[in-house]
């Protein structure tokens, strides 16, 4: 059974209706029918929202899930990192898993250094946790913690409608990190239709 995980986008996608929702919908029936294993990873309850703030709590992200049909899907956790990701929903990295991650995060962002602290060195600015620089080392990191929780528990189908994931030459290197297939929603359904008995 192919192991799909959806990106935080996909959940937004839901949640506002987005041109890409009804695929994703697609995706969950097709979870549902015990044709393939949907996964999220739980690092998007880490993602900033649209209102600019963040979710106090880990139930905020299930009650959301909730919403939008995705309550009986996976929840792939991410390494943990103090003040992003939710107590409980993280495991413990040693280094070898950091040095992966590491090579998740030059391949994507390849601009914003891997530590908030140097991110900020490079900058020349004060570390503020209220500052845009700030909120887009953050989204950086759960975007490739996204990935990393999709590659270690060794998933087939990532779903994502950001194009940075998409880019040629970025897409290439992390398929042979063990991404697996990078896919659209659109592509996904597409993907699975002609290759997975439905």
């Amino acid at each position: 059974m192919k192991k799909v995980t959806i990106d935080t986008n996909c959940i937004i996608d839901l949640e506002e209706d987005r041109e890409s929702a009804e695929c994703v919908r697609s995706l969950i029936k097709i979870n549902d029918e015990g044709k393939i294993k949907l996964r999220v990873v739980a690092i998007s309850a880490s993602e900033r929202m649209p209102n600019g703030t963040y979710a106090s709590t880990f139930g905020e992200f299930k009650d959301k899930l909730e919403r939008v049909g995705l309550s009986d899907v996976e929840i792939l956790k991410p390494i943990h990192y103090w003040g992003i990701v939710f107590w409980g929903q993280s495991v413990w990295a040693d280094d070898e898993m950091v040095r992966f991650e590491k090579r998740i995060h030059k391949i994507l962002f390849r601009e914003i250094e891997f530590k908030y602290e140097d991110y900020c060195t490079t900058l020349r600015l004060v570390s503020n946790q209220d500052s845009q620089a700030y909120h887009r080392w953050r989204n950086a990191k759960c975007d490739v913690q996204c990935l990393w929780a999709h590659i270690f528990n060794k998933g087939d189908i990532f779903v994502t409608n950001d194009r940075n994931f998409h880019k040629h030459t970025k897409k290439d290197a992390l398929i042979t990190l063990g991404a697996g297939e990078i896919l659209t929603p659109k592509e996904t359904v597409l993907y699975i239709k002609k290759n997975i008995r439905t």
